[in-house]
């Protein structure tokens, strides 16, 4: 072996002369075959080349040399998943990790062709494996937080973002995965700084990352110059970059309403056989622009391709619930009886202006417009949808409560404690100005009435109703990541039946515990605005209601809005989302029987024209 040799040729690695390593190696090897240090340096310097196919014979041909060496087999795993050779790359990372079962790095590189192949409930394992093995190693964090979110739990999402004091030493390519992970808990401004740093903004993927930060944030000028700025620097770019570019430039063009453009890219990402995440999105895009261009046959078209790749998804993460008949919105089927609701009548709890003002009902029926429209006055502060009752939940569980059920055996104190728990964790996410109160909107806090009721019994409430058929395609049209929802949406008739059990659920417990309610129909709400705006002020009296008009030019300022209607939120009011379904009614044929009761009870007509 000549060391001086193999100095040199490491020298011309790491000062990026990649080509006079590979040279160097070559030359090398004819007068040493099969010498292991040599031949690592070609294959990673062909690799740092782009020249993965030259690479992927050199470290097979390691690995089957030197079979007790993990990193060979790390090696082989990883061009093979850059070249798309899923099966084998899953071979050669679990022979590594069958060598070398706590190597963290074997763990994550594995973890991220788990997520290429789709299976992201075993890649969320193996980063949170990672994280385990070393806790302090921000990639594994960043990687586990990424996967939290596609699986649906945001909040350990958030909980998994490394601290703030390890984020400057991080690569750039770090940088733009922690800030995506930042972007999809809310963390925009934190987001937006690390993009902004010397090293991200000059890549491709990371303009990339600010553009799609920008559109998000309805920056659309901003995300437009950088969409330019990207595909001047797209010359040597990468086939995820391609993806990524054409992601942007897809969502770009529909917010110019340019159809055509938008279905361009997004059926060019389809041809570049993305990961299946991936996939998903570009059909539901392509739905949404058929839909724009009415034509129902090829939206629903899509839309079946879209919904199979998610069920596949949400099967491994819920198998519980994708193949059986269980309820996916698990809450809907714990009622209270008649004889439970003894806490309704709290003498110690919060008055109405010491409450939040809570805006329900099921997801896609006009809730995040009205949550904006409070949020647009100075007296009022959202928080966008957080699953804070939930926690409220899960704590008093933990006490050994039964939940609905145990609300009336809580004494003073344990309401104060769960009370206490509400409070610290909308602390956690805003922080409310000297008299102002919380909106806090979340759709299916319907489901949480009772725990609602048992917190603050005072609090105004505002349901939001719509056309439950308009509500089932709206649904049933949009890119959720909840497993749950992956799998209530699978199918009309199965979105139906959640429809069904929810209302139903909300039904009894309005009857039985007598919230302070408005109820708001979408129709009416877009139909006559100015109406509705007035009923709005008087259930809450509020006074000056020209903030609530003025929501749609509040929420453009606001930036970062988290539910799937972002866009939409930012223009003005319109009503050309009322009827929608009735071109979809073929489809949704097999859902109106289930409907039917809901229907005659809001006074909602089904019949098709």
């Amino acid at each position: 072996m000549n060391q001086a040799l193999i100095q040199q040729a490491v020298m011309l690695l790491q000062t990026g002369r990649f080509e006079e390593a590979a040279s160097l190696s070559r030359q090398a090897l004819a007068a040493s075959p099969g010498d292991e240090s040599f031949a690592t340096l070609l294959a990673m310097s062909l690799q740092n080349l782009g020249r993965d196919q030259e690479a992927v014979p050199v470290y097979r041909q390691l690995a089957t040399l030197h079979p007790q060496a993990g990193g060979h087999w790390a090696n082989l795993g990883l061009v093979l998943r850059r070249l798309g050779e899923y099966v084998e790359s899953e071979d050669a990372y679990r022979r590594s990790l069958a060598l070398e079962p706590g190597n963290t790095g074997f763990l994550i590189d594995y973890g991220l062709l788990l997520m290429d192949m789709g299976r992201i409930a075993e890649a969320r394992h193996r980063f949170l494996d990672a994280v385990d093995q070393d806790s302090s190693l921000a990639e594994a964090h960043i990687y586990a937080s990424l996967a939290c979110f596609e699986c649906g739990d945001g909040q350990r999402a958030a909980a998994l973002i490394p601290p703030a004091s390890q984020w400057q030493a991080l690569p750039a390519h770090l940088r733009e995965e922690l800030a995506t992970a930042l972007m999809q808990v809310g963390r925009t401004d934190e987001a937006h700084a690390l993009l902004l740093a010397p090293g991200v903004r000059q890549s491709l993927s990371g303009t990339i990352r600010l553009a799609q930060l920008n559109e998000r944030t309805n920056h659309i000028d901003e995300a437009q110059t950088l969409l330019a700025h990207a595909r001047s620097l797209s010359g040597g770019a990468s086939r995820q970059e391609k993806i990524d570019l054409l992601h942007l430039e897809s969502s770009l063009a529909m917010r110019r309403k340019d159809y055509d453009a938008a279905r361009g890219a997004a059926s060019e990402i389809i041809v570049l056989q993305p990961h299946v995440q991936a996939e998903a999105n570009a059909h539901f895009t392509l739905a949404s622009i058929a839909d724009k261009l009415k034509d129902p046959q090829t939206a629903m078209a899509h839309l079946e391709k879209a919904h199979a790749i998610h069920f596949r998804l949400a099967e491994d993460v819920v198998p519980e619930i994708a193949h059986s008949d269980a309820e996916p919105l698990k809450v809907s089927s714990k009622w209270l009886a008649e004889n439970e609701c003894g806490f309704r009548h709290d003498p110690r709890a919060p008055d109405e202006k010491a409450s939040p003002v809570f805006i329900v009902g099921f997801p896609r029926s006009g809730t995040t417009m009205l949550e904006q429209m409070l949020d647009a006055h100075p007296g009022y502060a959202s928080m966008d949808e957080r699953a804070t009752l939930q926690r409220c939940i899960e704590h008093m569980e933990k006490r050994g409560f039964d939940y609905p059920h145990g609300l009336d055996r809580l004494d003073a104190a344990a309401a104060d404690d769960l009370r206490a728990v509400y409070w610290t964790e909308v602390a956690k996410v805003i922080n409310l100005a000297p008299g102002q109160q919380l909106v806090d909107k979340n759709p299916l806090n319907m489901l949480r009435l009772p725990m609602i009721l048992r917190l603050f019994p005072n609090a105004k409430i505002i349901l939001a109703l719509r056309h439950p058929c308009d509500v089932l395609l709206s649904c049933y049209m949009q890119n959720f990541r909840s497993p749950a929802f992956m799998v209530l949406c699978s199918s009309l008739e199965r979105l139906a039946k959640s429809y069904f059990n929810a209302m139903r659920f909300w039904v009894h417990h309005q009857a039985l515990l007598s919230p302070d309610i408005l109820i708001l129909r979408y129709e009416d709400t877009v139909g006559d605005f100015p109406a509705q705006v007035d009923r709005i002020g008087a259930f809450l009296g509020i006074e000056d209601r020209d903030f609530l008009a003025q929501f749609s030019q509040h929420a453009a300022r606001k930036g970062y809005i988290s539910t799937p209607s972002y866009s939409q939120v930012v223009e003005p009011v319109n009503t050309r989302a009322v009827g929608r379904w009735q071109p979809y009614a073929r489809w949704l044929t097999p859902a109106l029987p289930i409907l039917q009761p809901v229907a005659d009870h809001w006074g909602y007509d089904l019949a098709v024209r």
